[in-house]
């Protein structure tokens, strides 16, 4: 089934990329629409292994799988998106296993794209695009401009007016629990404003 799903989102950049902050929920892309019915099937296999299916289902625009594999633990999604889009993936290997990778630049434009596409900012959103920034990351500007439906410059703007008017009063709200107690107050001091910073360095210099 490998060659079917392309590994993608926080879990993916964790364990691949070095993103500073835990994850357990599972994305992926589907890479052949045709074979979703396979793969649900197989994904159900796969998960029974591990736990207790509570939910599995397909929905609009994904197959969705919430896997409970211990009493106490918290519940694990695992999402693989139906959308087709113009990705690349490379092939990386973990514990032996190989699978493809999303690439950095996809990964990034992604998530620029996600940063205003949530009802409201999602602080994970803005810690990730951070990391990507801070680490010198290039963005795919012909996916998030197909994505965005405009120029890329145009819509780092938009990113930055709406940073500007987050109130970080809540920057650690879905974002604490998941970063080492050292980094947290660096975030509420630091997060927002490196952001727009970043964004700017790359409206002016991309």
């Amino acid at each position: 089934m490998g060659p079917l799903l392309g590994f993608k989102g926080g879990t993916c950049a964790y364990l691949f990329y070095k993103l500073p902050r835990f994850s357990v929920d599972l994305d992926f892309n589907l890479l052949e629409l045709e074979k979703k019915d396979f793969v649900f099937g197989k994904v159900q296999d796969i998960l029974k292994e591990y736990g207790i299916i509570k939910e599995d289902r397909e929905k609009r625009f994904t197959l969705f799988f919430l896997l409970s594999y211990e009493d106490k633990a918290q519940n694990i999604k695992v999402e693989i998106s139906k959308k087709i889009f113009p990705n690349h993936y490379v092939v990386k290997n973990y514990l032996g296993i190989p699978m493809l990778v999303l690439r950095k630049e996809d990964m990034f434009s992604h998530k620029l794209v996600a940063l205003l596409e949530r009802k409201r900012i999602a602080n994970r959103d803005l810690f990730d695009i951070w990391f990507f920034s801070k680490n010198k990351w290039d963005f795919n500007k012909e996916l998030l401009e197909l994505r965005v439906k405009m120029d890329y410059k145009s819509y780092l703007e938009r990113c930055i007016t709406e940073v500007e008017k987050f109130n970080e009063k809540y920057i650690l709200q879905g974002l604490g629990e998941l970063v080492e107690e050292r980094q947290k107050k660096w975030i509420k001091d630091n997060l927002k404003k490196e952001v727009i910073f970043f964004l700017k360095f790359y409206l002016e210099n991309y």
